[in-house]
C-alpha cells in the first residue's frame, strides 16, 4: 500500500478497519513533502514533531476503538490566513513572520473535532489577493497553480495530504482547484464560518475545500460546516443549465470544446441538458466585485497599511490605494447592486438544479509570476451561489481543465450529489508528472 495516494475517504476507512495506522500514513506524506516540496513549495510550517505526536495519539485511540469522529487520523492542509493555535500562521505577509495564534479558527477547530491532523499551513498569496507565492503547479512545475490558495491546491495535487482548506473573494479556491486538476467545492458562504480567518473583503470571503474526489469534499464539509449529513437525494434526472455567453467568450477554444464535448456526454447520460441565458444585470458582476474587494480591503489594512506600506506586494498595495479613493456612496451603490444581482440570478434556477461553467478560462498559464484570471469564478462568489469544480480533461498541454457545477444557496446537498453523478460520468483519473518524477 502507498498510504499517500489513497483518497481522504479510502484513507479514513483503512484507519477505522486497522488496515492503516495514522501514525504510518503521516509519515508517508511527510516523507511525500521531503520529496518534492523543495520543487513545489506548497508548505510554510510543518511542526513535524507535534504531527508525529498527534498522529501516535490518534494510533493508540484507533486501537482501542476510540475514534474523535470521521476525520480520525487524517492530516490535512490549512491555508495560511486561517489561525492555529500554536502554530505560525503568517498570511503571507512580513508582517506576520512571527505570529503564533492562542487559538484556532473555528473551521480549523471543527476539523481537529472530527478527528483530523494539522499536517501544516499551506502557501498563501500575500493576504490571499493576486501577488504569486512561490508556490508551482504539480503538473508543470513551469506553471503557476493558481491563488490564491496556492499551496492547498498543490499540496494535495501532489498528494502531500489527502485535503485541504483555502479562502475564496473571487476565484481563489475554484481556479486553483481547476489548473490542479481537483475537486473543490465553495459552500454558501454562511455554512463554514470564518471566525479567526484573516479577511480580504468580509462580505465576499468565503471558505473552500480542496479534495481528489466529490466524496472527500463531501466528508471535510460535514464535519466543518453546518451542513447536515445524511442520505443522498432521491434518485433523480438532473437538470443542468449550460451557461454559454460571457463564460464561453471568456474561455479559449479548447476549453470551450471540452465543455460543450462534456454537456454532449451528459446529454446522452440521461441528464436533462438545455442553455440557459445570463440577466442583464450580470454585466455589472465585475464592477460590484472589484468596488466591494477595492473598500472591504482598504478598511482591513488601513492601519497595518500605513505602519509598513513597503511591505506589500504590488498588487494588493494598488488594491488598497484604489480602495482608499473610494467613496462610501459608492460602496453602498455596490452593496445594494449586489442584491438586485443575486435575485435576478437566483430565477437562473427556476428550470434547473444547476449551471454549468468553464472554471478557468483554460489550463494553468505558464510561468509562476501571475495566479490566472478568476473571471470565471468571481461571479459565483458574488451570487454566494455553492459551487463545485471538478476536473474534466487534460488540454493539449497535458494540465488539467475544470468545469464548475453551481447551485441555488444551502442546497450543497444536491450539488454534491450531483457532483458524484458527473464525476461517474467524466472517469478523470489522470495524475501531476511530478508524482512519478
Amino acid at each position: 500500500m502507498n498510504p499517500e495516494n489513497l483518497s481522504l475517504v479510502e484513507a479514513a476507512s483503512a484507519i477505522r478497519s486497522g488496515a492503516l495506522s495514522p501514525l504510518e500514513y503521516v509519515r508517508s506524506l511527510l516523507a511525500r513533502i521531503d520529496q518534492l516540496d523543495s520543487r513545489v513549495q506548497a508548505w510554510v510550517t510543518v511542526d513535524r514533531e507535534a504531527v508525529l505526536a498527534e498522529a501516535r495519539q490518534c494510533e493508540t485511540e484507533a486501537r482501542q476503538k476510540r475514534f474523535r469522529g470521521p476525520l480520525h487520523g487524517i492530516p490535512v492542509g490549512i491555508k495560511d490566513i486561517f489561525y492555529t493555535k500554536g502554530l505560525r500562521t503568517t498570511m503571507g505577509s512580513v508582517l506576520f513572520k512571527d505570529f503564533v495564534p492562542d487559538h484556532d479558527a473555528e473551521a480549523v477547530s471543527r476539523l481537529r473535532n472530527a478527528g483530523a491532523i494539522v499536517l501544516g499551513k499551506t502557501v498563501t498569496t500575500m493576504f490571499a489577493n493576486l501577488d504569486a507565492g512561490p508556490t508551482r503547479n504539480p503538473w508543470n512545475l513551469n506553471h503557476t497553480p493558481g491563488g490564491s490558495s496556492s499551496g492547498s491546491a498543490a499540496a494535495v495535487a501532489a498528494r502531500m495530504c489527502p485535503a485541504a482548506i483555502g479562502t475564496q473573494t473571487v476565484g481563489s479556491v475554484g481556479r486553483p482547484g481547476a489548473f490542479n486538476g481537483l475537486v473543490t467545492i465553495v459552500p454558501t458562504r454562511q455554512t463554514i464560518s470564518l471566525k479567526g480567518v484573516f479577511p480580504l473583503a468580509w462580505s465576499l470571503d468565503h471558505a473552500g475545500i480542496f479534495g481528489r474526489t466529490v466524496e472527500d469534499v463531501e466528508a471535510m464539509l460535514y464535519s466543518m460546516g453546518d451542513v447536515e449529513a445524511g442520505g443522498s437525494t432521491p434518485a433523480r434526472k438532473f437538470r443542468i443549465g449550460v451557461i454559454r455567453g460571457f463564460f464561453h467568450d471568456n474561455a479559449n477554444d479548447e476549453t470551450r470544446e471540452v465543455i460543450d464535448a462534456l454537456a454532449r456526454k451528459l446529454a446522452g447520460s440521461g441528464f436533462e441538458i438545455d442553455e440557459v441565458l445570463l440577466p442583464e444585470v450580470f454585466a455589472l458582476a465585475g464592477p460590484i466585485i472589484r468596488a466591494i474587494v477595492r473598500t472591504e480591503a482598504a478598511s482591513v489594512h488601513e492601519n497595518l497599511f500605513r505602519a509598513g506600506a513597503e511591505t506589500y506586494g504590488p498588487r494588493i498595495r494598488t488594491l488598497i490605494e484604489t480602495g482608499m479613493l473610494m467613496e462610501g456612496v459608492d460602496y453602498l451603490r455596490a452593496r445594494r447592486l449586489r442584491r438586485q444581482y443575486q435575485r435576478a440570478m437566483g430565477r437562473l434556477f427556476e428550470n434547473f438544479d444547476a449551471l454549468l461553467t468553464p472554471a478557468a478560462r483554460g489550463t494553468a498559464p505558464e510561468g509562476i509570476d501571475t495566479t490566472g484570471d478568476p473571471v470565471m469564478n468571481g461571479p459565483w462568489t458574488l451570487a454566494d451561489f455553492p459551487t463545485m469544480t471538478l476536473p474534466c480533461a487534460l488540454g493539449g498541454n497535458g494540465l488539467p481543465i475544470g468545469m464548475q457545477l453551481s447551485a441555488k444557496p444551502f442546497q450543497e446537498r444536491l450539488l454534491l450529489d450531483l457532483g458524484r453523478a458527473v464525476e461517474a460520468v467524466v472517469g478523470f483519473n489522470a495524475k501531476p508528472g511530478i508524482i512519478s518524477a
